[in-house]
């Protein structure tokens, strides 16, 4: 009787614990209404690579009507037919993952959507561009275009190179070919095989005839192959990047994959000039509202636009001046300028401007010197 009754009341206790854990599971608080819970990305399908390019031709043909002289209408037309082509070709298994794909179907779509993430880093880089640079820049994203709608061949993971960015990770498309050399890297999808040799990278024109500068691989992930530029003239025009990795394969060893390619532009910097009048005003014998002095005007040094310039400029009309007034006028290769200015402010505040062309001028009284440099929202697809 004793041990039955132990065992009824453990019995007992076993129930009270379960529901009394099950009372705190209820009460546990769940995902507010509304919150946002963690999600994972939908596999990549051709309808939503499909959806991508439709929308990256939508926003190109808008972007082409800001750019006159750009090749970025006929290259929105050609990513249309990319969109065909796609849809041409997986027909029914538009909705299947890509990666389930057969290897020439699943290399033509990884194709189309390394299109679509170049389209949009153009779209994304190109603001704040002078024109000059826009070109050019368009001008590398229709050659990569054209590139990867004429490739042919897959395999079971497909090399795919879908960016090139500076080593701080900015999309590049222009090379400023001034000859003293560059670093940047690719990025992509299969680029690499760690059981097998480096991928090799050479560079060509549009022709197919090699560059006189060659990349030299400095460093290499699956998605990422680092390159250098040795100092070296580069003519206008294409820069071809071709790139032809291996992969370890069963009973074969390491076999040559199907190229990849990227482009860049060599393009001369559009060239800049700012002039600049500083006018410094000064108290009034016996009072009153001050006297502007005579302006002074000037050029800062050769260089504007590719860094920071500094000059400082010799106001020395009064040992207590009250304010002072700048202006500056940008003028352009093509010969056309803009004016900023006159900005006024009291004699002991800087002065901050905004330029045409991504450049900013501040003015320092303290030191009495003026200085432009590329502004935030200044061009970020060239280097």
């Amino acid at each position: 009787m004793a041990e039955r009754a132990a065992v009824t009341g453990l019995g007992k206790l076993g129930a009270g614990i379960a529901m009394a854990m099950l009372a705190v599971g209820l009460a546990s608080p769940g995902p507010a209404a509304g919150q946002a819970t963690p999600q994972i990305a939908p596999r990549l399908t051709g309808e939503l690579i499909g959806a991508q390019l439709d929308a990256a031709q939508h926003d190109l043909a808008a972007r082409a009507t800001e750019s006159s002289g750009s090749s970025l209408a006929a290259t929105s037309r050609k990513l249309g037919d990319l969109g065909r082509d796609l849809r041409k070709a997986l027909g029914k298994d538009m909705a299947k993952p890509i990666d389930t794909l057969g290897n020439d179907e699943k290399a033509q779509a990884y194709r189309a959507e390394a299109v679509v993430q170049r389209a949009q880093a153009f779209l994304e880089a190109s603001k704040g561009c002078l024109g000059q640079d826009v070109i050019a820049m368009a001008d590398a994203l229709a050659r990569t275009v054209a590139l990867k709608a004429t490739a042919s061949g897959g395999s079971k993971l497909p090399p795919v190179i879908n960016g090139v960015e500076t080593l701080d990770r900015r999309p590049l498309f222009v090379l400023h070919g001034d000859g003293t050399g560059a670093a940047f890297a690719l990025t992509g999808e299969n680029l690499f095989d760690a059981q097998c040799a480096s991928p090799v990278v050479s560079a060509t024109d549009a022709q197919g005839k090699s560059q006189a500068v060659q990349p030299e691989v400095t460093g290499v992930l699956p998605n990422r192959i680092e390159l250098k530029l040795p100092a070296g003239p580069l003519p206008s025009g294409s820069y071809v990047l071709n790139v032809v990795a291996q992969r370890k394969v069963f009973l074969l060893g390491c076999t040559a994959q199907p190229p990849a390619s990227a482009v860049l532009e060599v393009a001369p910097a559009p060239k800049v000039s700012v002039s600049y009048s500083v006018t410094q005003t000064c108290p009034a014998p016996g009072g009153g509202q001050g006297r502007a002095l005579p302006a002074i005007t000037g050029d800062m040094p050769v260089g504007t636009g590719k860094g920071t310039v500094a000059k400082y400029v010799a106001v020395n009309g009064c040992a207590d001046p009250l304010s002072y007034a700048i202006s500056a006028t940008v003028t352009f290769g093509d010969g056309h300028s803009s004016t900023v200015g006159p900005i006024s402010q009291i004699a002991s505040a800087g002065i901050t401007a905004g330029l045409p062309g991504g450049l900013s001028l501040s003015w320092d009284p303290s030191v009495h010197q003026l200085v432009v440099r590329p502004a935030a929202s200044s061009c970020k697809g060239v280097y």
